[in-house]
């Protein structure tokens, strides 16, 4: 198995969205399977990426020419710190700052717009992992990579880029915790052998638990996302039929006030009537009685 092709692989899932990854990473190694085997292996080895380190890998892949910009301001920075020089460091760290904070929100946005937004915790963790690249040569080449499993911390001057690059640094990044491997001496026992198997065996079994572990905890997120998803949508129907009831009733309270009004036109209608039939009837009255009068005056 190749370095390079395992770096591809990796690429090419660390591009994708955290909640596709496992499934992607499962196929592809199935896939693997028969013609690389341990290529399938590495593959499935593959983690996740915590959401810091996945938004990361985004502004690699969609904030380029930014990053780079902010990885060079670091690189001016510890030439800075290497000559001691305190008016340049004072004035480049005053534009880390600036360039890391605006940075961070565009990360925000980043995720917005990919459909997978995140909360301020995860920006945070962006600004810090982005810190740790502008304090450490081997930072910023992981953190160029694409390919982080995990946010960087700068401890001092140091970063701890143990494990937090999936498919090895690549591209000649060094990390700080890599250890020469004990060369294998000619003559070895069988017994040494076959613990070296079994060792390799339990890590196998062991890393096989934690994988099943974790795609039954993605599985149970899963579930528990659909779940809150099915709430919000009755929730925002059971809103709209608030909205459509409140509008109703809005329509009735303006026909019951035109009602009322009409209602109380009519009765100034008949009070009016009322009075004008009653002196109607008096004149009526009047005219009957002097008709009386005048019959009576013939007779």
């Amino acid at each position: 198995m190749g370095g390079d092709a395992l770096i591809d692989e990796a690429a090419a899932l660390y591009a994708l969205r955290p909640e596709e990854f496992t499934a992607a990473r499962n196929g592809r190694g199935r896939d693997l399977r028969d013609d690389d085997r341990e290529l399938a292996d590495a593959v499935l080895a593959l983690r996740r990426p915590a959401p810091a380190a996945w938004l990361v890998n985004q502004l690699v892949r969609h904030r380029g020419d930014e990053l780079d910009e902010l990885l060079g301001l670091g690189e001016e920075l510890r030439a800075a710190q290497a000559e001691l020089d305190a008016p340049a460091m004072a004035r480049l760290a005053k534009q880390r700052r600036a360039l890391v904070a605006a940075l961070a929100r565009d990360a925000g946005t980043l995720a917005e717009e990919l459909d997978a937004p995140v909360r301020q915790p995860v920006l945070d963790e962006v600004a810090q992992t982005l810190n740790a690249g502008m304090v450490d040569a081997s930072a910023a080449g992981a953190v160029r990579s694409g390919r982080l499993v995990r946010g960087l911390e700068a401890v001092g001057l140091e970063v701890d880029l143990d494990g937090a690059v999936a498919g090895g640094p690549g591209g000649g990044v060094p990390t700080r915790s890599a250890r020469p491997k004990a060369s294998r001496r000619s003559g070895g026992s069988a017994d040494d052998g076959a613990a070296e198997r079994e060792r390799e065996e339990r890590s196998r079994r062991e890393r096989e638990e934690r994988e099943r572990e974790a795609e039954a905890a993605e599985a149970r997120a899963a579930e528990a996302s659909e779940a809150l998803d099915a709430l919000e949508r009755e929730l925002e129907a059971l809103t709209d039929r608030i909205a459509a009831d409140t509008a109703r009733r809005e329509e009735l309270d303006a026909e019951l006030r035109e009602v009322e009004d009409r209602l109380g036109e009519h009765g100034r209608d008949s009070r009016r009537l009322g009075r004008e039939r009653d002196r109607a009837a008096r004149v009526a009255e009047s005219a009957r009685d002097e008709a009386a009068a005048a019959r009576e005056a013939l007779g």
